[in-house]
């Protein structure tokens, strides 16, 4: 892929169908008026770190070179977090430094991070650094400012790890999407066979099910397990909701024998 002249920013939020969203845009536009923004996710479980880590883990690398990851998970706004800025080959990641980044980093050690500088012009609020920290800091760099610019070279305080054990083939729920299946980090099984059950447990309930190609090969009945777009165990029910059928939930621990 070519390196876009004017780099997207795009937006990781849990801020839902808030208002806050379109205030971190109007900062933006401010800024650079003719900045490109779109949405990754806007609907990360609120406060969920993890599932958030997960999406950007998963979907950064389809985005162009020199996009701009604006990542507002931010439990902890206003405390003695880092707010951070990140650059990761050719792309980029604006946000808290509290573990959502780090993922992307666990495998590639070629990156480079600053503190956020803050603005001082401004009034920065102690409840939204989305709008205050970040929206600045990223249409400052889709300005080409430089990347060192944007603060003093640091280190990252907090990472994240997700739970797998390939041993016991055990892993977690990330979160569950809009059609009510069932995420998960696992990767699905090297000798897998869609002609034998396998036993799902997780804290809640313990039943077999099959694997199956693509949904349509699903029950409208029955649960299935199926290789999500992610590459990971996904659970599933055609044209129903599987975390209402089984009563899972994110971060419910799953294992699969």
């Amino acid at each position: 892929m070519s390196k876009l002249k004017t780099p997207l920013i795009v937006f990781l939020t849990d801020f839902g169908n808030d208002a806050y969203t379109g205030l971190m845009k109007g900062i933006i536009l401010n800024i650079n008026p003719r900045a490109i923004i779109i949405s990754l996710t806007n609907h990360i479980q609120n406060h969920n770190i993890r599932q958030g880590a997960f999406i950007l883990l998963k979907s950064y690398q389809y985005f162009p070179p020199n996009s701009i990851f604006l990542i507002v998970v931010d439990p902890g706004v206003g405390s003695s977090r880092k707010a951070i800025g990140v650059q990761l080959g050719d792309y980029y990641f604006i946000g808290p430094d509290n573990g959502i980044i780090s993922p992307i980093l666990s495998e590639n050690s070629d990156y480079r991070a600053v503190e956020l500088r803050k603005p001082t012009n401004s009034f920065i609020s102690n409840t939204f650094h989305g709008r205050d920290i970040f929206a600045p800091a990223a249409a400052e760099l889709s300005l080409n400012y430089s990347f060192e610019e944007l603060g003093n070279l640091c280190t990252l305080q907090e990472t994240l790890e997700f739970h797998w054990d390939p041993e016991t083939w055990t892993g977690e729920v990330i979160f569950i999407d809009h059609f009510g299946n069932i995420i998960t980090n696992i990767p699905p099984p090297s000798n897998l066979s869609f002609d034998k059950e396998y036993l799902i447990s997780s804290p809640r309930i313990e039943k077999k099910m099959k694997f199956r190609r693509t949904y349509n090969e699903g029950s409208c009945i029955e649960p299935f397990v199926i290789v999500s777009s992610f590459g990971t165990v996904e659970i599933s029910l055609r044209k129903g909701k599987a975390s209402e059928s089984l009563d899972i939930k994110p971060n419910d621990m799953i294992r699969i024998s």
